[in-house]
């Protein structure tokens, strides 16, 4: 069985009742059914709560919990405690599914693969529900940005058990450090080449300052702290400025060879920037 938490929180006066009822509908569109649904609430006081128990009479809402919580990210940490299932999902409410295979295709490769994690592409769409462009997963971006799309994941709920819940002093990146966990751990992951979730722009990533100063500071602690690399290196590498100093720095220092790998990656791809760039003589 499969757990898809949704956590939420004023979805009719922030203007995502319609893409949340599309995202339920195309939950119960999907071809395996084997899922239980479970909407953690944060204490709502717009008509949410009506809403959700609309669709609570209908059967679609196994565990609804309405109650304050400092951040999504407490409120997904109550989703994954009352998970019942072995694969958790997390959905957001303004998301909804593209692929009515999605379970169906990840289960699949999970059991084939014996991986721990599967992950694939979602569509991008604009504040009028027009596409913009498709994010694919990139596991060799995994140590300088966010390499899979949370909504496209489907984990095993050991994994949570084992290396921890997400961090909740965080409000943007905690996603981003349970993925890097992940990784550190040796968790494995499988990626499935197709669109299976549609996400609008904006929400909390769309506060840039915020996002810098959360990734730069999730990849200090991840592994930045232990090779000796500065608060301000790991923001340089998140916003993808590594200089030849601070690769010298990084190539001397770091000794884990998924991370040189990927920072070597993200290098060398704004090194081949600086020369198209470079003028003509």
């Amino acid at each position: 069985m499969i757990s898809v938490i949704t956590p939420c929180k004023n979805i009719v006066s922030d203007g995502r009742e319609v893409f949340f009822r599309k995202m339920m509908e195309t939950l119960h569109t999907q071809s395996y059914q084997d899922f239980e649904h479970i909407i953690v609430d944060g204490a709502s006081t717009d008509g949410t709560l009506d809403l959700l128990g609309e669709y609570q009479e209908k059967g679609w809402i196994n565990t609804l919990i309405s109650e304050p919580d400092k951040n999504v990210y407490e409120a997904m940490n109550k989703g994954v405690r009352l998970a019942n299932g072995e694969y958790v999902h997390i959905m957001n409410t303004d998301d909804y599914f593209a692929n009515d295979d999605f379970f169906k295709t990840s289960l699949q490769k999970l059991e084939e693969t014996q991986a721990d994690f599967s992950h694939g592409d979602k569509d991008i769409l604009n504040k009028q529900g027009e596409f913009v462009s498709i994010k694919k997963g990139d596991e060799k971006s995994a140590f300088f940005r966010m390499p899979f799309r949370h909504q496209t994941m489907l984990v095993k709920k050991g994994v949570f058990n084992e290396i921890g819940e997400f961090d909740e002093k965080y409000s943007i990146a905690s996603d981003y450090k349970f993925v890097l966990k992940m990784l550190l751990a040796n968790k494995k992951g499988h990626y499935i080449s197709q669109v299976f979730v549609s996400s609008r722009e904006g929400g909390l990533s769309s506060n840039r300052p915020k996002v810098i100063g959360e990734v730069a500071q999730v990849l200090y602690e991840c592994y930045g702290e232990k090779y000796s690399l500065t608060l301000e290196d790991c923001k340089s590498i998140y916003l993808r400025d590594i200089s030849s100093s601070l690769f010298s720095k990084i190539k001397s220092k770091v000794t884990d060879s998924r991370i040189l790998d990927s920072l070597t990656c993200c290098y060398e791809q704004k090194s081949e920037s600086r020369e198209i760039k470079r003028p003509l003589r």
